[in-house]
């Protein structure tokens, strides 16, 4: 018996074949288990790309605060006013159209694996940030889950949103760690005020690596007590039918679609028809950006249609 060829699986079975030919059993074990993961480096991106998009995150904190950014020095504001902003801490916001560096990013085959895994090809990209953090204090570790919740204030099993940190510096308990409560995923609900915090383990991990975790998974952070940077890229997905946090769909150039894969114009929802003006919905956009098993599936129905009305 041959796994990942099944053909009533045909949608499922690339990720499956990526998942065998990256090495990322363990870590899928690890989401369905734990609903987090710790990618080493050397499974993530060669050394040379690591530098590149630190430093072009460090150049876009400089130009956006007007403030000189080092790793072994505390950050500070400057003129830079987004929000939110807390004590020792500020984010970078739609990184995707800074730089051509995180175009490559969100097609990372690891990145780009894992979250197709928990979200089953459903996703698109939300947001693109960076959590710029230095020594500061803070009132607990914020925990929480990156799942919109119901009016009740229930979550879906499965994985509405999914998360990913690039470590852009090493991860460790007195450097600020991403803070997790493993197995709260199955709890499909979001922490009461003060719960989970003893529960609450720090992600450590090198720079290099990358933390993927589930939607429901209740995180935060630990408090930063060393001086310097703690750095990330944050790649926030959600599902296709959920709004996005940040703006791609119709701001993404044709220059930027054109260069990179289908996968790309996907992850933007370049694909998607929905968003029209009085022209009404341009249906060629789906098939456009298709992936080759989407297409053969409408072919298959196509098809069927066909011969059905024959008979």
């Amino acid at each position: 018996m041959k796994f990942g060829d099944f053909r009533n699986t045909g949608v499922l079975n690339p990720t499956f074949q990526r998942i065998q030919e990256l090495g990322l059993g363990e870590n899928v074990v690890e989401l369905d288990t734990y609903g987090f993961t710790v990618v080493p480096p050397d499974k993530v991106a060669e050394p040379a790309f690591f530098e590149r998009i630190r430093a072009t995150v460090l150049r876009l904190c400089k130009e956006r605060t007007g403030v000189e950014f080092a790793l072994d020095s505390n950050g500070a504001m400057g003129h830079y006013k987004a929000q939110p902003q807390t004590d020792g801490q500020f984010l970078l916001f739609y990184l995707l159209m800074a730089d051509r560096v995180f175009e490559e990013w969100v097609l990372n085959p690891t990145l780009y694996t894992l979250i197709d895994y928990l979200m089953h090809g459903q996703q698109q990209l939300s947001s693109l940030t960076s959590f710029v953090k230095w020594k500061g204090e803070r009132e607990g570790l914020g925990l929480h889950s990156d799942s919109p919740p119901d009016r009740d204030g229930r979550l879906p099993a499965c994985s509405d949103v999914a998360n990913a940190a690039y470590c852009l510096t090493d991860y460790t308990l007195e450097n600020g760690a991403i803070a997790m409560v493993p197995g709260s995923h199955t709890r499909c609900r979001q922490p009461g005020a003060g719960e989970g915090e003893k529960e609450a383990i720090p992600v450590e991990a090198e720079a290099g690596s990358l933390i993927v975790w589930h939607g429901n998974t209740w995180h935060g952070a630990f408090e930063k007590k060393t001086d310097g940077l703690r750095l990330n890229v944050t790649s926030y997905h959600c599902h296709k039918r959920l709004k996005t946090q940040e703006a791609y769909q119709w701001r993404v150039t044709q220059e930027m679609l054109d260069r990179n894969p289908p996968e790309f114009a996907r992850l933007v929802a370049a694909d998607d028809t929905m968003g029209w003006d009085e022209s009404g919905p341009d249906y060629s956009r789906t098939m456009k950006y298709a992936s080759e098993e989407t297409k053969k599936l409408f072919a298959r129905r196509g098809r069927k249609a066909r011969e059905e009305e024959a008979a």
